[in-house]
């Protein structure tokens, strides 16, 4: 009885350590003094910041000030998709439109999701070929846009694999996946052809990041990593959650969006 009584104990000591989280030797890189509301980034560690104002500002690796919206546009940023560092697609909302900049942030085009016959576009990504992935809660639909306005693939009514309401926010093309990050039911990915695949459950959070096989997000102020090809969750410490709004993350960068700054940190 002793005997059983140490291993079970045992046993408990080991699950514990392995549900504590690991820590990063996070390095402090630079603090931007900001009045963000939202910040994205793209794979080579440059920094998009908008501001409450709907300035658009993109910033290098370690912080330096690079570049800003030179185009005036009317109305509130909702996202900044910058997975293609060289065309960078922002969506307003309120407009149902995507306004497509060079690297430098000056206009290229833009898009009338209305005129292609989206009803009510929720989140954007850019599109493995340069397209644009559209989330429509019209008629809750995951939807493929070309620039010319076409409607190239669609995912059907995702009624079918949710329960309840749907709530998204964020999308992502990693060429290979697309994820719709639904806060309420989960991640549901689908193929480069809008055709589902299941769903991960990651739920409370429409603050991921997708790189390759890993989707990286914040929950009760942690990092976690969760490989969606094994289905296993690692959890990180970040170095500073205080006040934590938002997150990001490049390869060798952390990313954290504070009330009044973006903080970045090596790891």
């Amino acid at each position: 009885m002793k005997l059983k009584l140490i291993l079970i104990t045992f046993a408990v000591l080991i699950l514990q350590s392995f549900q504590q989280p690991k820590s990063f030797p996070f390095t402090f890189v630079a603090a931007i003094a900001t009045n963000a509301k939202l910040i994205s980034t793209d794979q080579l560690g440059n920094l998009f910041v908008v501001t409450q104002t709907n300035q658009l500002n993109k910033y290098g690796r370690n912080g330096k000030l690079i570049g800003t919206l030179n185009y005036s546009y009317t109305g509130n940023i909702t996202q900044v998709d910058a997975t293609n560092p060289m065309e960078i697609n922002v969506f307003y909302k309120e407009l149902n439109r995507v306004v497509f900049l060079d690297n430098n942030l000056a206009f290229r085009g833009d898009l009338d999701l209305s005129k292609a016959g989206v009803i009510q576009a929720s989140a954007i990504a850019r599109s493995y070929d340069n397209n644009v992935w559209v989330f429509d809660m019209g008629d809750l639909q995951l939807k493929k846009v070309k620039k010319t306005g076409e409607i190239e693939q669609t995912s059907g009514n995702i009624r079918q694999y949710i329960i309840g309401n749907a709530s998204v926010n964020y999308l992502c093309d990693n060429n290979d996946r697309v994820f719709v990050v639904d806060s309420v039911n989960g991640v549901l990915m689908f193929d480069v052809f809008a055709s589902y695949i299941k769903t991960i459950p990651i739920k409370g959070t429409a603050d991921v990041k997708v790189l390759g096989n890993y989707l990286f997000y914040t929950l009760n102020r942690n990092l976690n990593r969760y490989n969606w090809s094994a289905s296993q969750v690692s959890e990180f410490t970040l170095p500073d959650t205080v006040g934590l709004k938002k997150m990001s993350i490049e390869k060798e960068r952390v990313y954290l969006l504070k009330p009044d700054t973006v903080a970045i940190y090596a790891y």
